[in-house]
Formats: structure tokens, sequence, C-alpha cells
């Protein structure tokens, strides 16, 4: 729908190889193993929603955001997160420390749905936070620390979905 958007896409059709697959792979990791469900195309192509696109435009976003901060390793490493003082910061830095006991968690159950359901929990936390935890026009120091929070989910999101087998994508 959007022109420019897509000219920035290297590989379009790929993106949307990525993008089916994600759709369908989410849609069956989404209910426990014992459960059925129902196959909706529909559903499970949106980009809204707990689905396998929706994942892909929050690390896509991420990744957008970093680019756009222009902001070097260093910076995001020497960042004081002594900063982070807002209840949206505060808030996404809990959903990110859980991240180990859901790993350990899924190897005990073996249920990838857990991840799944985790890493929406942090998808929606993000998306609340971007209006409340701004980068462009902050204050340098805050700057950092919040690009830091969100390299950290980024992070997070990444090996997440690495780990259901799915591909990040960093921009579509």
């Amino acid at each position: 729908k959007n022109a420019d958007k897509y000219s920035q896409v290297e590989n379009p059709e790929r993106t949307a190889d990525i993008l089916g697959i994600s759709s369908v792979m989410v849609q069956d990791i989404l209910g426990k193993r014992i459960n059925n469900y129902k196959f909706d195309l529909q559903r499970m192509t949106s980009f809204e929603g707990d689905t396998g696109p929706y994942l892909q435009y929050a690390h896509a976003r991420l990744c957008s955001i970093t680019r756009k901060a222009a902001l070097s390793e260093e910076d995001i490493n020497s960042a004081d997160l002594s900063l982070l003082t807002e209840p949206m910061a505060i808030n996404l830095v809990r959903v990110i420390s859980s991240w180990p006991d859901v790993v350990q968690n899924t190897l005990k159950t073996l249920e990838p749905t857990t991840i799944l359901t985790y890493l929406f929990k942090m998808t929606h936390t993000l998306s609340t936070s971007y209006s409340h935890l701004r980068i462009v026009g902050s204050e340098p120091e805050v700057m950092k620390a919040r690009m830091a929070l969100y390299d950290a989910s980024r992070v997070v999101l990444n090996n997440g979905m690495r780990l259901l087998g799915l591909t990040p994508l960093d921009r579509m």
C-alpha cells in the first residue's frame, strides 16, 4: 500500500515469504500441543492481534527505532539505566527480566506456546511504551538509556523468535 516503504524493502518476495511462514507457524504454536485449532487464514495474516505478522512488525519497528536513533553500540552500552524512572520503563524492564524464567519453563513443559505468549506480552508492553518513552527529542542521556531498553527488547524478541524457528525481519 505504501510505495515509499515498499521501495525500502530489500527483497519484497523474501519478506512476503517470511511473513507467510511466520503467520502459519505462530498460529500453529499459539495453542497447546494437545489442543486443536481452527485454520483461519484471514486472522493469521493480520497485523493486528497475536499473529506472526504482528511479531514481525514489532521487531521491524524496534530495528527502525535503532536506525533512526543513530547511536553507536558504545553509546548504548554506556547508558545510565538509573535514568529509566518512568512506570512504563520499569514495567518493560520487569517483562524483559523474566525472559530467562520463560525459557526455563518452556524447557520443562516442552510447550513453545509459553515463549510465544511471553513475546506477545512483551510486544504489547512495548507498543504502549512508545508514546511515553520517546527517543527522538529527549535529552541525550535519557535517549541513550531508553535506546538501551529498546535494544534489550529487540535482542530478546529476536532470540525468542529464533527459538521458535521464525526469521526476524529488520524491515517490512
